[in-house]
This record gives C-alpha cells, sequence and structure tokens, in this order.
C-alpha cells in the first residue's frame, strides 16, 4: 500500500449539507469510499486556509486514488488534489545513474 494526501476544498452544496447536518460522520463515508478501492482512511483533519480538508489514505496504486478523487469530485464535493508520498532516496540514487550517463549539451 502507498501514502497519499488528498486536499480538497468543498463546493458551496457541501458547505450546505454540513450546516443541514453537521453530525454526520464524514470520515465513515470517506473510508467506505476508500474501501471500495480496496483502501484505508487512516486520518481525516478540517483546516483553516485555502483547503478545507486534508486525508490521509493508503491505497493500492496512484490510479486507485484518482480514481476516489473522480468519483468525489463527479457528486459535487468539491476539487481535490491528490499527493503521493515518494522515497527520494531512490529518486536521488537515479538522478545519480542519470546523471552518470548524461553530457549536457553546449551552450
Amino acid at each position: 500500500m502507498k501514502k497519499f494526501y488528498a486536499l480538497g476544498t468543498y463546493s458551496p452544496e457541501s458547505y450546505q449539507a454540513f450546516i443541514e447536518n453537521p453530525d454526520q460522520d464524514r470520515k465513515a463515508a470517506v473510508q467506505e469510499l476508500a474501501s471500495s478501492m480496496g483502501g484505508a482512511v487512516s486520518n481525516i483533519e478540517f483546516l483553516r486556509g485555502p483547503f478545507d480538508f486534508i486525508v490521509t489514505i493508503e491505497a493500492e496504486s496512484f490510479e486507485d486514488m484518482a480514481a476516489i478523487k473522480m468519483a468525489v469530485e463527479a457528486q459535487g464535493v468539491g476539487e481535490v488534489d491528490i499527493f503521493e508520498t515518494v522515497d527520494m532516496n531512490a529518486i536521488a540514487r537515479k538522478a545519480g545513474k542519470a546523471l552518470s550517463n548524461y553530457s549536457p549539451p553546449s551552450s
């Protein structure tokens, strides 16, 4: 499983739903959606600032997360940005390998 973060903003309709039902367990709804893709929500927090929420989800692939994003946005909840954690050491090793075979163009 890979770890992803979803940062999002709510639509006006979602804010209205909050007002109408402020005690609804929104984490349970997100967990159900993630579970349908074989994923799991480990945390959901509501934020002050340019984003309304952040969700930490473990999923098998970026495509699974993209499907969750598409499903959420298709329901008019709002907009979601997906961030995938990476292994920076592995990236640096690959960058070193790339540089070992690279000759920059002459100026």
